[in-house]
């Protein structure tokens, strides 16, 4: 079994577009996206020049994604950890675990000092990140806010 971490290709956006459907679209997040809209997303995510997506690869099988992005912030520079997932099948048997800490080892490499994110409260993911270090800013004046421009 050999396990592989690598950056995101264009020619991967199909298997992992299909990854994610699959694994949003079970418990507790019970998404219904469509194929086309995560695949748009992927994909202009993936042009960003500071785009860092990662696959989580056993034996030239795709099992899991991270798709972010490096960011500048007024204390150096942060990873903006837009989405993370791993395949329900390699679910609870330490791959999400292994793959974050070697998420956690590049950033480190190229010398982002933090990783944010956001999860839905009170999640296996909540629990997730908070086992690997994260901390949580709900009790801050922190408040994140969305607004339509159409």
């Amino acid at each position: 079994m050999s396990i592989k971490i690598s950056q995101l290709e264009c020619n991967d956006i199909d298997v992992v577009t299909q990854l994610y459907i699959d694994v949003f679209a079970q418990q507790p997040w019970n998404e219904n996206n469509k194929y086309d809209d995560i695949r748009r997303y992927i994909e202009r995510l993936n042009k960003m020049n500071t785009n860092h997506c990662y696959l989580y690869k056993q034996d030239d099988q795709i099992i899991g994604a991270a798709l972010g992005f490096v960011k500048p912030w007024h204390q150096g520079i942060e990873y903006q950890l837009d989405n993370f997932f791993v395949s329900p099948a390699f679910q609870k048997k330490g791959y999400g675990s292994e793959f974050l800490k070697a998420i956690k080892a590049d950033m480190h490499k190229i010398g982002v000092g933090n990783i944010i994110l956001e999860t839905n409260k009170e999640t296996p993911a909540e629990y997730f990140y908070l086992k690997h270090g994260f901390l949580s800013e709900t009790n801050t004046r922190g408040l994140t806010l969305v607004c339509a421009v159409h």
